[in-house]
């Protein structure tokens, strides 16, 4: 029994042993570790300043403050934290909603896509005004018309419509404009952010290589951030452009800024369970493109 525990009592020294060497390894490997990561830190740093990458000096060079930190440093992340993108959003004023209309007076003040957008908006704690530019039953040509398209453009499609045709009668809504107010004619919110929802009642000729063009007219009405826009879209009511080939056109000319109508919707775009859901869709977007902030008026 004794030479049994003599025996155990051996290998437990062995194993003492071998932890310590082990431990003794472990923390030779971590300091030299930590010293090869700081010179290569270090590398880095030289080279990035070397092309101008990295412009300041480096941090045990820099003037300390009462807290212990670089002065020079807090002013560099206050200039380099704000992204272009993020200086553009403080200066948006709010959300242009235009194009097609769903339902007329008192109706769209409770039904349209705007007001759920709004709601949503506000439910979330975004404070920004959304502005209705959108017109019930009129055609893309009238929404050029609104936006100050110069008049000589649109005739020109018309024309071209009229061409097309070779003599046959063609929609109204694709050869003339509607009588637009002062009112709606006035632009007091060119500098927001625009929401394009147009197509359905047609006057882009059943192209929608052409109502792309259009679309492209009105956001170059913008003079704020043009970089900052969505797209919805709707294929046209009388069904003579299918779904795919629309969302297809839509989606190769505007990529993430394009939202596709029937893709977010349960119900038809002209019921107020399809608008409501359009416009908590265009919220989302909205978001996902962070286009909103809640600091950003």
């Amino acid at each position: 029994m004794r030479k049994k525990n003599r025996f155990l009592s051996g290998w437990n020294l062995v194993l003492l042993i071998v932890c310590v060497v082990l431990s003794l390894a472990l923390l030779s490997f971590l300091v030299w570790n930590h010293q090869a990561e700081r010179k290569e830190t270090e590398r880095l740093k030289k080279e990035a300043a070397a092309e101008g990458i990295f412009p300041v000096s480096f941090e045990e060079e820099r003037p300390e403050t009462e807290l212990g930190e670089s002065r020079e440093d807090e002013e560099s992340e206050d200039i380099q934290g704000e992204s272009p993108e993020e200086e553009a959003l403080a200066q948006a004023k709010g959300i242009a909603c235009w194009g097609d209309e769903f339902f007329r007076g008192e109706e769209a003040q409770e039904n349209s896509y705007r007001v759920a957008l709004e709601e949503k908006l506000t439910e979330n704690g975004y404070d920004l005004e959304v502005v209705g530019k959108t017109l019930s039953g009129a055609s893309t040509l009238s929404m050029m018309k609104m936006a100050g398209v110069p008049e000589e453009e649109i005739e020109a499609y018309i024309s071209e419509h009229q061409e097309g045709a070779g003599g046959a009668e063609l929609p109204v809504t694709e050869v003339g404009t509607r009588d637009l107010t002062q009112e709606q004619m006035t632009r007091t919110e060119a500098e927001y952010i625009p929401v394009l929802f147009m197509g359905y009642y047609g006057g882009w000729n059943k192209d929608p290589q052409e109502l792309i063009e259009q679309q492209t007219k009105i956001l170059e009405t913008f003079v704020g951030n043009q970089e900052q826009f969505v797209i919805v879209g709707v294929r046209p009511m009388d069904g003579s452009v299918g779904q795919e080939e629309f969302d297809r056109a839509m989606e190769a000319a505007w990529g993430e800024h394009y939202l596709s109508a029937a893709s977010v919707t349960t119900q038809n775009v002209a019921t107020r369970t399809g608008q409501q859901e359009i416009g908590e869709a265009i919220y989302e977007k909205l978001v996902e493109l962070a286009y909103i902030q809640k600091e950003s008026i």
